[in-house]
């Protein structure tokens, strides 16, 4: 038995297994990064609702010291201006989340809430129909900061000429703009037992921890199929014949 170094398998390996190995870890940083966020909701579930009509809890705390923390506000909603975040997909049907700026009580700053999903109608220019309370009232939910949507540009305009409006994604700096009030960087996702909400079937991760453990466990095991075929290629195991 014995080493025989060949170019073409080498270069290949050089080029695959660097990539399977990075696919590998990636899928793993994805697993410890969902688990702390499911152990970060597991914590604020259990503790006491931030009260955000106090506004020392507004200005104090950053944006990412509400994520999944348990809210309460009084307030009305804005019945004038709801947006609808496109391309929601719920059990196979595609349609909207339904957000709406709440008023804060005795403030002229508002809270964004995503008050659900709802179905979309046959044809896109048809935008489904839906009611929004204007009275004034309290609600409950968890904070939520939305991840950045690469595939969606910042800068793209909204179409204000009526309402509600189609989104992309939630861009707090133009809808501040358009709603002309202080509009706080997070969400207030509705509980699911509040009556002026839609299908709220909130997800803390897109999949489970162990899903992205699976994958990694499936890329270093195609990076240990290529070593043992590089191996394989420039090693002869064929042993010597008696003379």
């Amino acid at each position: 038995m014995g080493f025989k170094f060949k170019l073409a398998p080498t270069i290949a390996t050089a080029i695959v297994l660097p990539i399977l190995m990075s696919l590998g870890f990636w899928q793993l940083d994805r697993a410890e990064q969902k688990q702390g966020r499911l152990d970060l909701y597991n914590i604020r579930a259990k503790q006491d609702a931030i009260n955000l009509n106090r506004s020392e809890n507004l200005e104090v705390k950053k944006s990412d010291d509400l994520l999944y923390a348990m809210l309460k506000v009084v307030g009305r909603y804005d019945d004038k201006h709801s947006f609808l975040i496109d391309n929601k997909v719920y059990k196979g049907q595609v349609g909207y989340h339904i957000v709406t700026p709440f008023v804060i009580k005795d403030s002229d700053s508002i809270v964004l809430v995503n008050r659900g999903w709802i179905k979309g109608k046959r044809y896109r220019a048809d935008l489904p129909e839906f009611e929004t309370p204007w009275e004034e009232i309290s609600i409950k939910g968890s904070g939520y900061v939305p991840t950045k949507n690469f595939f969606v540009k910042d800068n793209v305009k909204i179409d204000t000429q009526k309402f509600p409006a189609v989104i992309q994604t939630v861009n707090f700096e133009a809808i501040q703009g358009i709603i002309n009030k202080k509009t706080y960087p997070f969400v207030l996702r509705l509980d699911p037992d509040d009556k002026t909400g839609f299908v709220r079937d909130w997800q803390i991760v897109s999949s489970p921890p162990e899903k992205s453990h699976s994958y990694a466990a499936q890329w270093f095991t195609m990076a240990l199929v290529v070593v043992l075929i590089y191996l394989s290629a420039c090693f002869n195991f064929r042993r010597n014949k008696k003379q």
